[in-house]
């Protein structure tokens, strides 16, 4: 009996093998797709993202076993570029430097990679050298052991070892390195736009357009213009009398709503309501668990209220024809094939059935040549079958938005829609799920939602250009209820008054958008009734969901009730 098993296993292994395994074919193809498309190329020294001119750095491969079992070669061919993006066959001088590597992919497409590192200069003014001692807030404390106590010194020590290891060996680092080497003095705090990541991103774009062919001279989008004196975002007067609702009451009642769900759920938000043009409310709720009560300019992480910002922004391509939403993504990146049916349009990109899969890989807009790794298994997708909910179909249409443009996409977004809208400085980490926002904020783009593309005087898209956008079915399977536009979906709150008549009826009405959110950030705009919802918020858990429900209630029904006469 002992010898039986093995023996039998291994008889029953060369017997599947031996049968014809068409399954087996297909996943093949798939998995060299995704392995190309996740193969990491690293420093062969630790350490040498910053670097001194005598020991340049050499790029290989992680996984060198199966990066030679895709064909590449192991070192590969390095192209390097400086600051002003002229290349060496080395570096030459202190400063940034641009690696470059190309090759070809197993599905025969090019591929393309690039990074940043740091040469250091000969001479480093020691005395400006931060102190990068790291010292622990609530450690020691009472509850701290006697023995960790005892090797209190040594773990600080060895925090400041590990910290400043971990910063020379990531390439941020250098990219912070080369931004502040690069740049002057402004006397203020940067904003995002400024930062040496968006520095580092505008000098990889400009080196991916150069080495493409693309021209130098981008069709920049014209900025948005000026409304005539007079005109206005909203529809023609009825001609019956409107009734309105004393927004005294309305503001009260969400107010008190809002104070008591703050003090239940401790955790602070702030809310804004507009009814019409007129501001119902705008209010700081709850404190930060150090107590220290939070105000209105409360900047919070929007989560995938960021494809909500990706969608107006490519509203802006879409009227000015730069972009179309049935356009191939073919026609704006030049490696990927023409009329082929696994390149995906921008409208299946915008309303997730473009077939991709997954939510935050590969980095987004933050990698350079994101759109080359979508590319490197592009015969995986089938655009149009399966709706997907994904990021990645938004950081795919931000990139074709940077090669139209020639801007990166922080600069793009704070250029032609955060500035004119009046925003502060928000933070975009990228273009699907991870912008950084007020209630404030939120709000303005419920207002440009609800403006169908114009806000105080300025129009950044047209009114049929905003219809566009707007939900509409697909023919994919597996489709949500409420079908999804661009950065958009039907929202449909209902009552939750169980035995009662009104139990499920519409909060809103039926022509009513937004989007989700993971961190509990809420944008609703009714198009109708001219209502717009905005809270930001930094998390959302499970006591607050009952709260939620009864938060679109407490608007629906101030709004609603005590109506008087204009």
């Amino acid at each position: 009996m002992g010898d039986f098993w093995p023996n039998a296993a291994s008889l029953l292994i060369c017997l599947i093998c031996s049968i014809p395994n068409d399954a087996a074919a297909q996943e093949l193809p798939a998995a060299r797709g995704k392995n190309v498309q996740t193969l990491e190329l690293i420093p062969r020294r630790s350490g040498s993202w910053i670097f001194p001119l005598e020991a340049p750095p050499e790029l290989v491969w992680r996984d060198a076993v199966a990066a030679a079992e895709l064909g590449f070669p192991n070192p590969p061919a390095v192209r390097w570029f400086d600051h002003a993006l002229r290349e060496t066959v080395k570096p030459d001088h202190a400063g940034r430097w641009l690696a470059f590597v190309e090759g070809v992919a197993p599905n025969g497409f090019p591929f393309r990679r690039s990074f940043t590192f740091f040469a250091l200069p000969k001479q480093i003014d020691v005395s400006s050298v931060p102190d990068l001692t790291i010292q622990f807030p609530n450690f020691p404390n009472e509850a701290t052991p006697p023995l960790l106590r005892e090797f209190q010194h040594e773990i600080e020590r060895s925090a400041k070892d590990i910290f400043s290891r971990a910063l020379m060996d990531n390439e941020r680092t250098a990219i912070l390195l080369s931004g502040i080497y690069e740049s002057e003095p402004l006397n203020r705090p940067r904003r995002f736009s400024e930062s040496s990541a968006v520095l580092n991103a505008k000098l990889h774009l400009a080196l991916k357009r150069k080495l493409l062919g693309h021209p130098a001279v981008s069709q920049a989008l014209e900025p948005p213009f000026r409304i005539e004196a007079g005109v206005t975002n909203r529809p023609p007067a009825p001609e019956t009398p409107r009734r309105v609702p004393e927004l005294t009451f309305a503001k009260e009642q969400i107010d008190k709503f809002c104070r008591d769900w703050a003090a239940a759920t401790k955790e602070p938000f702030v809310t804004i309501v507009y009814f019409e043009d007129q501001l119902i409310l705008h209010a700081a709720f709850g404190e930060t668990n150090t107590g220290i009560p939070i105000d209105t300019n409360y900047r919070c992480w929007i989560a995938s209220l960021t494809k909500t910002v990706t969608g107006l922004m490519f509203a802006r391509f879409l009227d000015q024809g730069l972009l179309g939403l049935d356009d191939s993504v073919a026609s704006v990146f030049s490696d990927y094939p023409a009329n082929d049916p696994h390149v995906p349009t921008f409208r299946q990109c915008l309303n997730h059935t473009a077939g991709f899969d997954g939510v935050g890989e590969f980095g987004g807009i933050n990698h350079v040549h994101f759109e080359n790794v979508i590319l490197n298994a592009i015969e995986l997708n089938e655009p149009g079958k399966v709706h997907r909910y994904t990021g990645i179909g938004y950081e795919l249409t931000a990139k074709a938005m940077e090669i139209v443009s020639g801007l990166a996409a922080p600069e793009l977004y704070e250029q032609q829609l955060f500035q004119p809208l009046g925003f502060g400085d928000v933070v975009l980490g990228n273009a699907s799920s991870d912008a950084e926002m007020t209630a404030a904020e939120l709000g303005t783009l419920g207002q440009l939602l609800l403006g169908r593309g114009r806000h105080q005087g300025q129009q950044f898209f047209r009114p049929e250009t905003f219809a566009q956008l707007l939900p509409r079915p697909t023919s994919a399977t597996n489709a949500p209820p409420h079908d999804h536009g661009v950065g958009l979906h039907w929202i449909r709150h209902r009552r939750s008054a169980p035995g009662s008549p009104k139990d499920g009826e519409l909060l809103f009405s039926s022509n009513t958008i937004g989007h989700g959110s993971f961190s509990g950030c809420i944008l609703v705009v009714d198009l109708d009734r001219k209502i717009v919802i905005a809270q930001a918020r930094r998390a959302f858990r499970e006591e607050d969901k009952l709260w939620y429900q009864q938060f679109f209630e407490v608007i629906a029904d101030s709004l609603n009730v005590r109506e008087v006469e204009n």
